[in-house]
């Protein structure tokens, strides 16, 4: 009795094995051609796609009761799928090889559906180039929910843009819902990784290699905490804005909020010697933003305007594109040039990113500000480095797009954009090719393809990372509860904040509310 047991079931499974197999895998032997084009949610057609990217899941808008879905390379590969409710998930290790045996070539979806009573009919196949050239493993993003004042949760999350694993780095729930934000790595290194905490919890996270920091990065002598960060590549420096920050809310239909600054300058700061500097050439009355060195860190880009004068139109202020060179030994910077005038230009700049290849510096485009999240005209521009040249490229919408971040190899652009309804983010990515050629962009995959139709959050500031970043909101708590170390000031490399004057820095009086962690 017991015998017959044990060679009962494995007989169920084999033959049940057996049947999904070769039903998954048969095409209707009868159907007709249609001059119906296939339509899919998300909208993953005549797209490139790195050879290493997660399932892209969809859904089929085309109307009908039964779907067979076969995915197929130029190698013969193929994977068939059998739907009736029009949504298709992909298996993970067959998606692999489908893509990795055919590099540099093609897969194309076909789609054949059926009606009741009716034959099989098969839709016009669409086809999707795959690329040689794989893209970074991981992205971390901050999720908000799209609100202006109040907000009850937030993250800041990493995901494997290699499958569906996504897990919080930092959550406020935690945290007595704080907020938490400016996250940013060195070269996508997780190794080497920081954000900002506010309020109760309110400090700077640094994690270097094996150190895990909680800095308060406001001291007597800086105009306000650090706000916006990037990391130099040799790891030791960070430069980060100053910034008293406001936000005005429009009442004009159409147009939601305007954030602006009242000050910003940049200064540096050493992270083994937990000290900052306040050079003069980045501490003048004019506006200095947004800093982002070169990938050979030789140069840093920033964007800078005019000082703000509050009886002009919030629509007036415009930011250019600057340069600065950088002695790395001597940490001393030299003579500033404008690459690219907003004036002429007839946009404001704003979120610089240089390619690690191809001597393109992505940027957003705005009528007005720097903020642009709320702007729904910006769009993702380049500019050529050698031949300081700028072009649009074909991969913008009607509404925002925003901070552009390239992968380790260049060959990928990731944005946001609230394409899909005006008012929610999410992650874009777009292949640029040795020629500067942005291809048609698509949205992060998703295991459940109806996600975005469902889910309430921004996605902010995506960041490419090569790797999983070993940290967790418990491993961070431990650190934050015992409390922030203090910052020091580089006297002799800084500039006073009230004075002007190349010696000890004054402290500041009435100036009014500044950005700070609390």
């Amino acid at each position: 009795m017991k015998l017959n047991r044990l060679i009962h079931i494995p007989l169920i499974i084999v033959f049940f094995s057996l049947n999904l197999f070769i039903g998954c895998n048969t095409s209707p032997s009868d159907f007709l051609e249609s001059d119906q084009t296939l339509e899919i949610y998300p909208d993953y057609t005549e797209i490139i796609v790195p050879p290493n990217i997660a399932p892209m899941n969809f859904r089929i808008e085309n109307e009908g009761d039964k779907f067979k879905v076969e995915l197929s390379n130029t190698k013969a590969g193929k994977i068939s799928i059998r739907t009736s409710s029009g949504v298709v998930e992909i298996p993970l290790k067959k998606w692999r090889k489908l893509l990795n045996e055919d590099k540099g070539g093609r897969f194309s979806i076909s789609v054949f559906k059926k009606n009741k009573g009716e034959k099989w009919m098969k839709l016009k196949p669409v086809s999707n180039e795959i690329s040689r050239d794989e893209i970074s493993s991981y992205i971390a993003f901050r999720k908000i929910p799209a609100s202006y004042i109040l907000w009850n949760e937030m993250g800041i999350y990493q995901r494997s843009v290699e499958n569906f694993e996504e897990t919080p780095i930092m959550v406020n729930a935690v945290t007595d819902k704080n907020c938490m934000n400016c996250h940013s790595f060195n070269a996508g290194d997780p190794n080497q990784f920081l954000f900002h905490m506010r309020t109760k919890f309110g400090g700077t996270i640094i994690l270097n290699d094996d150190s895990l920091s909680f800095l308060d990065t406001k001291n007597e002598y800086t105009r306000s905490a650090g706000v916006y960060p990037s990391w130099h590549p040799d790891g030791n420096l960070v430069a980060f804005s100053v910034n008293q920050i406001r936000q005005k809310f429009h009442s004009k239909k159409g147009n939601l909020i305007y954030v602006f600054d009242q000050y910003s300058d940049i200064v540096l700061f050493d992270i083994g010697k937990n000290t900052t500097t306040r050079p003069i050439e980045l501490a003048s009355d004019n506006l200095e933003n947004l800093p982002t060195w070169s990938v050979d860190g030789n140069n840093l880009y920033y964007i800078c305007s005019d000082p703000y004068i509050d009886t002009l139109p919030y629509n007036t202020k415009k930011y250019n594109l600057m340069t600065i060179p950088f002695e790395k030994e001597s940490r001393k910077f030299g003579q500033a040039d404008t690459l690219l005038n907003a004036a002429d230009f007839g946009k404001s700049i704003t979120f610089p990113r240089e390619s690690p290849q191809k001597n393109i510096i992505a940027f957003i485009g705005a009528d007005y500000g720097y903020f642009s999240i709320y702007n729904p005209e910006a769009d993702v521009y380049f500019y050529n480095t050698e031949t300081r040249q700028v072009s649009k490229p074909e991969i913008n919408s009607d509404f925002t797009e925003s901070y552009p971040s390239w992968s380790t190899n260049g060959s990928w652009l990731m944005f946001i954009s609230k394409r899909k309804d005006g008012v929610l983010s999410q992650v874009w990515f777009s292949h640029v090719d040795e020629n500067g050629r942005a291809g048609k962009p698509f949205v992060l995959p998703q295991k459940d393809p109806d996600f975005y139709e469902s889910q309430l959050y921004n996605f902010n500031r995506p960041e490419f990372i090569s790797e999983k970043v070993n940290l967790n909101p418990r491993k961070i708590l431990s650190r934050v509860k015992k409390g922030t170390k203090s910052t020091g000031i580089n006297e002799q490399g800084s500039v006073s904040a009230t004075s002007g004057a190349t010696a000890t820095a004054n402290p500041l009086k009435d100036e009014g509310e500044i950005y700070q962690h609390n």
